[in-house]
């Protein structure tokens, strides 16, 4: 397929775009603690400039204090952000992006710890995630608030910003006042449409007014809240046209609340261009661009989007964030080079909890592509001493060990027990349950990154320490990866358990009921694998709750579908024995019996696999990814990068 729909150019307003792929406003980390920009600030939005996306909108930036929603949040409020957004306009626009700063304000959705006072909203009615009751707006106050959007906006214009984008999507100020879920007003700014709209009419008509007509105002708007009483499709469309008609120049088509999070941060469950029906009934009812909005990171699924009028520009939100250089590396045809963002939100929406993160590594970044954040310190570098080095095990620490050094230019011999068709390692293995598929993707990119930086790869090679030997490391990496970890229970090894690892490639096939113990990501995910064999399944696991560890968005999409497939779930039940299609456990203080199931999975992790000791077969030695230590693929790669850099 060809892409021309996606690289030809358009029009906002008074601006021509160069292609049709944006990077949309996403809370990043990477201004400084005080909402300024610093260096990380330029390398991060200059690397998508330079990646060749054609409109690239700044996250969210507070046009007062009391609106901050975000640490490190841009703070435009004051005339002391102009110089450093002065240097970051300059940076984009030199690739020849063109650019946009969403200007936001949290209203109900932030707390008063991070405003620094009380928290102030268009009605008293409190956010259902912070349920921090906001002080109501006087009239006087929205016009005042309607002023500090204008103010905000002459300092980008000062700055040598494009235009503005006014957040109104996701529950922020703009949606607040749009929403009847949250505007209760007996003012010009509530009671019908009118009113509700009446706030975002005054914003445009403000800016253009203070800033010229052909400086271009955008609004992110939501096209549906999903919340009981909240912004509905029909009322979406009716303000749109109206939008219009005040002055604003695109429409930006986004859905959700902070209530619905996994519809602002749709997990890897999602098709592709999910949002694409709303956008499409917009673009009918307005003649302004329309952008959408929803996971995209096919370039396929948006030359297809494009081509059919869904939509007149896309917004690839997390996949620019995996890769800076998708545009480039779309229109070169380099598309098996593209770093796959698959959805999973493992590290992307992390960054603001280091406790989930391996020392060092802050500010935000794609799982699959530890230097997404583009700071200095991050980026690999060619050396100046190559060494022979030698990686056993292709997962997916293994892989990303490999090439990364590789890349670096070392000479690197990659060496793997299972034929090609079974790289990956506990990746592979996880793509099996339903809509894991994607998993893939990354292996792919992986595997080629091996072949494009000349990993020599031996398939079927069973390594011992003779082999290592005669090899010569000057540096040997360890990267064998975990096995199932088989407790020692009565009646386990009698009564013909067998593996989640084995049940979900196949081995044995289900019949017509299922027992699984364990219910962390395995066990559940293999329950849902099982769900298309099984006519009952179930899951066992001592904790309070399953899947503790996933994502919230993935966590709750996958409970869902448990449920509407009547998967049975007992937590806090502790297996005592194995019996022949069941086991006795003990819960609540007594012991239960579960049997009569076909076939008993176990699905309580996995422990570190080291084949032999490595120590002293070469000058270095390095033990990586679940062979050091078993948690997950975020902390493999990341360790396998920071091993490269080291070399």
């Amino acid at each position: 397929m060809r892409f021309s729909t996606t690289f030809s150019p358009y029009r906002i307003g008074s601006l021509d775009v160069k292609n049709r792929l944006i990077m949309p406003a996403m809370d990043s980390g990477v201004f400084d603690p005080q909402g300024f920009v610093n260096q990380n600030t330029i390398d991060y939005y200059g690397a998508r400039a330079a990646g060749g996306f054609g409109l690239i909108i700044i996250e969210i930036a507070a046009v007062e204090k009391r609106g901050v929603g975000m640490p490190h949040e841009p703070a435009v409020w004051t005339d002391d952000c102009i110089p450093g957004m002065t240097k970051l306009a300059s940076a984009i626009h030199q690739h020849g992006a063109k650019t946009l700063v969403q200007l936001h304000h949290a209203g109900r959705e932030t707390v008063s710890a991070l405003a620094g006072e009380k928290i102030a909203a268009p009605s008293s009615v409190p956010c259902p995630t912070n349920r921090e009751q906001p002080h109501e707006f006087t009239t006087q106050e929205v016009h005042d608030l309607i002023q500090h959007y204008v103010d905000a906006s002459v300092r980008m214009k000062k700055a040598g910003f494009d235009g503005v984008e006014i957040h109104a999507s996701h529950g922020y100020m703009g949606g607040q006042f749009l929403s009847p879920r949250s505007n209760k007003r007996v003012d010009e700014f509530g009671g019908g449409l009118d009113g509700r709209a009446y706030f975002m009419k005054l914003v445009v008509e403000g800016i253009k007014k203070a800033c010229g007509e052909d400086f271009v105002v955008t609004a992110r708007l939501s096209s549906k809240e999903n919340r009981i009483g909240g912004l509905e499709m029909e009322e979406t469309v009716v303000f749109a046209s109206m939008l219009e008609e005040y002055g604003y120049d695109a429409l930006h088509i986004s859905a959700g609340t902070y209530e619905t999070w996994e519809t602002i941060v749709p997990p890897t469950a999602w098709q592709s261009g999910w949002n694409l029906s709303s956008s499409r009934r917009i673009k009918e009812a307005v003649s302004i661009p329309v952008f959408s909005v929803g996971l995209f990171h096919d370039p396929f699924t948006i030359e297809t989007a494009l081509r059919r009028g869904d939509c007149d520009a896309v917004s690839l939100g997390r996949q620019s964030i995996a890769d800076p250089d998708f545009p480039n590396k779309v229109v070169g045809g380099a598309i098996e080079d593209i770093i796959p963002c698959i959805g999973c939100t493992q590290r992307c929406m992390e960054f603001n909890y280091p406790e989930n993160l391996m020392p060092g590594d802050w500010g935000v970044g794609c799982m699959y592509n530890p230097q997404s954040s583009h700071r200095a310190d991050r980026m690999l570098t060619k050396t100046d001493s190559p060494k022979n080095v030698v990686v056993v095990g292709a997962g997916p620490a293994g892989l990303t060990a490999a090439w990364m050094s590789a890349y670096r230019g070392h000479h690197v011999t990659l060496l793997e027990k299972n034929d090609a068709l079974k790289a990956g390692g506990q990746l592979r293995i996880g793509a099996f349950p339903p809509f894991k598929q994607p998993l893939t993707r990354e292996i792919r990119y992986m595997l080629h990154q091996c072949k494009v930086n000349g990993v020599e790869i031996r398939w079927n090679t069973e390594v011992d320490e003779e082999m290592i030997k005669e090899l010569k490391p000057d540096v040997l990496i360890m990267a064998t990866g975990a096995k199932p970890l088989v407790p020692n229970i009565p009646g386990l090894k009698e009564t013909g358990v067998v593996l989640a690892n084995n049940v979900l490639q196949g081995d044995p096939v289900l019949k017509q009921s299922v027992l699984i113990v364990g219910g962390g990501e395995v066990g559940v995910e293999t329950a849902e694998f099982a769900t298309d064999y099984c006519t009952r399944v179930t899951i066992i696991d001592m904790l309070p709750a399953v899947a503790p560890t996933l994502y919230l968005t993935v966590r709750n999409a996958l409970m869902k579908r448990l449920k509407d497939e009547e998967v049975e779930i007992s937590t806090e039940t502790k297996v005592k024995e194995f019996i022949p299609g069941g086991v006795i456990a003990e819960k609540d203080g007594k012991e239960v019996r579960l049997e009569g199931y076909d076939t008993v999975v176990l699905a309580l992790g996995s422990k570190p696999y080291v084949p032999f000791d490595a120590n002293g077969l070469a000058p270095k030695v390095c033990v990586i990814g679940d062979a050091e230590a078993v948690k997950d693929a975020k902390w493999a790669i990341y360790k396998a990068y920071r091993t490269a850099m080291e070399i």
